[in-house]
């Protein structure tokens, strides 16, 4: 069961889950029911189940025993931080990880930036969304991503969605009830940035976003696709064929939604 969910076939049982041979948690499920995931608290993972793994009993390798003991900045710049830790395996053993973070997070901010799902409503049209294409030196061509900023100082994530989808696209929109995410993380094996997708609705009856105009930096240079929200993935399959690096998580939004087509 390396890497797989296991249900157990009896009428009513609940059974481990492993995930490279640590207790991740419980399926339970009743006959004619769907299963559903209970996770251990980290003050039990370590005695929940007593199954062998190299002569080692497995809730002994459960990864919430692990922490970060040191970290030293080698090099920074006004933007990042490159950065050597130090920490502890579950088994007790030091280790060493090199990892870069945002220098612009101040203290109490919700997550380094924001990214936005824009959706665009019109009377009596299909609904659409805002993607944005610009030049990503590190990928050394252009990308396909989804409207994103960096929050500045405290200010919440909903307040930091609308002046960048202004900014970047020239559109103004509205935030509801519960469109924010948690502190999302972008790629934990390199950074420690993190994102909130906020999903913001843009009315285009409204006189405000007759004639979007954006309002760029001078370092910034992006470019506004507006595409319809049906059929996304494919549209970015072929972006993806003419050259462009689309966003992981874009990408993986798409996948998501077409599963709900």
């Amino acid at each position: 069961m390396h890497r797989a969910l296991a249900v157990c076939s009896a009428s009513r049982a609940s059974c481990p889950v492993y995930a490279s041979g640590s207790v991740r948690g419980f399926v339970s499920r009743t006959s004619g029911s769907s299963p559903s995931v209970q996770l251990p608290s980290r003050s039990t993972a370590s005695s929940t189940c007593a199954h062998p793994r190299r002569g080692t009993m497995a809730g002994d390798l459960d990864s919430s025993r692990s922490r970060v003991i040191g970290e030293e900045v080698g090099y920074g710049t006004k933007w990042l931080a490159f950065k050597h830790l130090t920490y502890v395996d579950p088994t007790g053993r030091e280790r060493k990880w090199d990892m870069v973070g945002r220098a612009t997070r101040a203290e109490g901010a919700a997550a380094d930036a924001v990214c936005i799902f824009a959706t665009l409503r019109k009377e009596g049209e299909e609904d659409t969304m805002l993607l944005v294409r610009q030049f990503r030196p590190p990928m050394r061509g252009e990308t396909i991503e989804l409207p994103a900023g960096l929050i500045d100082g405290t200010e919440p994530p909903e307040r930091a969605a609308l002046r960048e989808l202004k900014e970047e696209t020239g559109y103004v929109g509205t935030v509801g009830e519960g469109a924010v995410t948690p502190a999302l993380p972008l790629s934990p094996g390199l950074t420690s940035e993190t994102v909130c997708m906020v999903r913001v609705d843009v009315n285009l009856d409204a006189p405000e976003n007759a004639n979007p105009t954006q309002a760029l930096e001078g370092s910034e240079f992006i470019t506004v696709l507006r595409v319809p929200k049906k059929g996304l993935r494919k549209q970015l399959d072929t972006l993806a064929g003419h050259g462009y690096s689309v966003f992981a998580g874009l990408y993986t939004m798409a996948l998501g939604m077409e599963m709900n087509e």
